[in-house]
């Protein structure tokens, strides 16, 4: 019964994320408050709203310092944030952020197996 359950939840959510400053998922970056693995956490909470299936792309670009959240992702526009006041980051210092994101829309529960030495992370 949950495997069948799981077979026919349907949502969007962000699935990969790539930057050329960050070497591994537990890096810190100067000039941020939070590390890298806080960073992709925040990034896996935020809700996202489509109507096309597949997977397109996304990007965040900002200078801080200041305070990075949902509503700084560039996204298509048939995507939308339900929140757009949820909190990525905070740049202490006055650093340049870029993070390009994936995102996927699909039906059922899938596990993906991480390539090892790859440089993107996968959420």
């Amino acid at each position: 019964m949950r495997r069948a359950l799981l077979g026919e939840i349907e949502g969007t959510c962000i699935t990969r994320a790539k930057s050329d400053k960050i070497s591994h998922e537990y890096s810190t970056i100067m000039g941020i408050q939070e590390s890298v693995h806080e960073i992709l956490m925040n990034l896996k909470e935020i809700v996202l709203r489509s109507n096309l299936y597949g997977t397109c792309e996304a990007s965040i670009c900002v200078k801080g310092p200041g305070y990075v959240t949902a509503q700084d992702i560039i996204l298509p526009p048939y995507v939308e944030i339900v929140d757009n006041t949820q909190h990525i980051a905070s740049l202490t210092e006055p650093i340049e952020l870029v993070i390009g994101l994936q995102i996927e829309k699909n039906r059922g529960y899938l596990i993906k197996r991480q390539i090892p030495f790859k440089i993107e992370v996968i959420l």
